[in-house]
């Protein structure tokens, strides 16, 4: 039975327990294979099946035997691209404005001038006395 496994270029969904012989890994697009360190009984041996990631989903097998018993342990690969940080912030630097322009004095009065014609307009619209014939 494994003792202990860590896996170092991904990410367990949950914490280890020997007990438990179904993970959900998590690892980057870039990973091609699992880098997996573990700890085993003295007398135990270990194999380790379909170590090669590809681009959606693997399953990765780790089977722990010795002479009187197995256990098998199934890993669920999923590989996500990730975006990096400097990536993003050059992204975000491209998308603002230039700081330095002002806006012109004029915009602020001609919104307000805007404004109050369209209210006074539905104003009109709503309360002009209607004739009665």
């Amino acid at each position: 039975m494994l003792k202990r496994l860590t896996i170092l270029n991904g990410e367990l969904s949950v914490k280890f327990d020997p007990l438990n012989t179904r993970y959900t890994v998590h690892t980057d697009s870039s990973v091609e294979k699992l880098e997996i360190e573990y700890e085993i009984e003295e007398n135990d041996q270990i194999s380790i099946f379909n170590n090669q990631i590809n681009d959606d989903q693997n399953e990765i097998v780790i089977t722990v035997y010795n002479d009187e018993e197995s256990m098998s342990y199934y890993l669920e690969v999923y590989s996500t691209k990730t975006t990096l940080k400097e990536d993003n912030i050059k992204y975000l630097e491209s998308l603002e404005l230039n700081k330095d322009e002002t806006v012109p004095a004029y915009v602020a009065p001609t919104i307000a001038g805007v404004c109050f014609l369209i209210i006074l307009f539905f104003f009109i619209i709503l309360f002009k006395k209607r004739k009665k014939y």
